[in-house]
């Protein structure tokens, strides 16, 4: 499955990345790549995500790589990251726009 990821989620991405580096760049390298990692395998049975319980309307599901959630949709042939929020952060509609 081809794995797509929405600019807003490339932003999140390096957000997160700049933020941990502040501290340690070796610390942000690591969880952008635990990130990527769980994007990777999610991809593989997409369905095992859970709903996103604040837009339970819309096609979306969440995995989590804590502190963080990441926000995806599938189809047959593509896994689309949407974005990447910290659990503390609020999910507003814009976050969802790809």
């Amino acid at each position: 499955m081809k794995i797509v990821w929405s600019s807003e989620a490339r932003r999140a991405l390096r957000a997160i990345w700049r933020f941990i580096a502040q501290d340690s760049e070796f610390y942000a390298t690591r969880m952008v790549g635990r990130i990527v990692e769980r994007v990777e395998h999610a991809s593989l049975a997409p369905a095992q995500g859970h709903a996103v319980h604040e837009y339970p309307e819309e096609p979306l599901r969440e995995i989590h790589e804590s502190p963080y959630r990441i926000v995806y949709r599938h189809t047959e042939e593509e896994f689309q990251v949407i974005t990447i929020v910290h659990f503390k952060q609020r999910l507003g509609r814009r976050r969802l726009k790809s």
